[in-house]
């Protein structure tokens, strides 16, 4: 009985945690909305441009994702196939693309769940679109929650919980924002959680789903098919290279199917236009073929992170030293090459866990953003959250469950350097995440040596 009230008591205190974590943000989303306040300041104004110089409160609710609501339902528009037309009440914001009385003309950049997903509430009402962004954002503590109660102890469980609803970068863009890394953090923690209980198919439907949400997931297609196709034999020294090669079939079939599937009708009317709208780059992107450019960042564009170099005067020489695995895409290609290599030297030693894949994922995280070709903005960042919530929970359960400052400490530090990150000047938070990358290197490499001692000390022992 003694237990049950204290359970009860625990899930108290976290449905109090998530309501006031939920009233944030919908009071953030609500003054923002009701007040226009962002685009109504001049340009040259100090206070639009600390904001739009260091936290980065971008209008895309209200610019683009009402919009395509509103001509869809209203004006016959269609994705892939017409031409959006965004009103701009300040011209200025927009200055580098074209704009006619006021109009801006773009091509739809979204992957087409993410469009089914925001049209289905605006059947109801316009108002009314920001409903599933809201929804993945509440719903993304209790997956998380989930996620570590199969694993670790409740209390590990909670403090992932509030690790999570408390950040403030989770409760302000996600929430407060309504911008889109909600619907595609949630989806892909489902596809990591699957993975987790060795429900690989599953994993691949939720991975592609979470692909037709937000494109940039395409890049952990090979760590995690490489992952899945290893992890599906339980007895690897049964499996063959036959073997395999036909769970490889069978998964990227399913992964395929999924994409195509939800790539209709688009995909068959309008090939072309549909596939350049959701693979393009962003025009922000440094060219492919010299010269290579690199334009100051204008403030409604993305950072890249060799970007802090403007602030040093740096020469169009050293620009291009940084910056070359990210406008060549090598950096994008290296990073899946070592990660695949990685996977199968790790296997191939008898260490390779979900805890391993984890990091793998972290890796991956880190560097395809870093080396992402189209640039960054702050709020794609709300992505780490939860998967930094998740890797430190499998690092260091032991600690957050036998020690209670520990787990305070932990969630203090993460609130801390959310606020750090979000008043750091746009052209230097990059540093920050470089910073955080390093260490998590540091504590896998670590604990990836113990794991080669125990396994040698393991080998040892059935030799005598």
């Amino acid at each position: 009985m003694e237990l049950k009230w204290k359970d009860l008591k625990s899930k108290k205190k976290l449905i109090f945690v998530l309501i006031i974590s939920v009233c944030i943000q919908i009071t953030i989303f609500v003054i923002i909305q009701l007040s226009n306040w962002i685009s109504q300041k001049p340009i040259d104004e100090p206070w639009f441009t600390f904001l739009t110089q260091t936290i980065e409160p971008y209008s895309d609710y209200k610019v683009w994702y009402q919009t395509f609501a509103r001509q869809t339902l209203y004006e016959d528009w269609l994705p892939y196939m017409d031409i959006l037309r965004i009103n701009v009440p300040d011209a200025e914001w927009y200055h580098f693309w074209f704009i006619e009385n006021k109009e801006l003309f773009l091509n739809f950049i979204y992957p087409p769940f993410f469009f089914y997903i925001l049209i289905l509430p605006s059947f109801i009402s316009i108002e009314l679109v920001f409903l599933p962004l809201l929804l993945t954002n509440v719903l993304l503590p209790i997956v998380i929650y989930k996620f570590l109660s199969n694993n670790f102890t409740q209390k590990v469980a909670e403090w992932g919980f509030i690790a999570t609803a408390v950040n403030p970068l989770y409760i302000f863009y996600s929430g407060g924002l309504a911008l889109n890394t909600s619907l595609m953090t949630f989806f892909f923690v489902l596809s990591l959680y699957f993975i987790s209980t060795n429900r690989f198919s599953l994993s691949i439907i939720f991975l592609a789903i979470t692909i037709l949400i937000k494109q940039i997931i395409i890049f952990f297609i090979p760590p995690i098919m490489i992952y899945i196709i290893l992890k599906s034999f339980t007895d690897k020294e049964k499996a063959s290279f036959y073997l395999y090669v036909k769970k490889f079939i069978i998964y990227f079939g399913i992964l395929i199917t999924i994409l195509f599937l939800g790539s209709l009708p688009w995909i068959l009317i309008t090939p072309s236009n549909y596939l350049i709208s959701i693979l393009t780059p962003g025009i922000q992107a440094p060219t492919f073929l010299p010269p290579f450019h690199f334009p100051y960042p204008h403030y409604n564009s993305p950072i890249f992170w060799y970007d802090f170099l403007y602030s040093l005067k740096a020469p169009y020489l050293v620009f291009w030293f940084f910056g070359f695995l990210n406008f060549t895409y090598i950096g994008i290609i290296n990073l899946e090459i070592v990660v695949i290599c990685m996977l199968i030297y790790w296997f191939n030693k008898n260490i390779l866990n979900w805890v391993k894949f984890l990091d793998i994922i972290m890796y991956t995280t880190f560097l395809s953003y870093l080396f992402f070709p189209r640039g960054l903005y702050k709020y794609y960042f709300t992505f780490y959250v939860s998967l930094i919530v998740l890797w430190i929970s499998f690092h260091f359960n032991n600690k957050i469950s036998n020690h209670n400052s520990k787990g305070t400490n932990w969630i203090l530090l993460m609130v801390l350097i959310s606020i750090i990150f979000m008043l750091i000047p746009r052209i230097y938070y990059l540093i920050l995440i470089w910073g955080v990358f390093f260490y998590i290197i540091k504590k896998n490499s670590k604990l990836t040596n113990e794991m080669f001692k125990k396994a040698s000390n393991h080998m040892d022992i059935i030799i005598l």
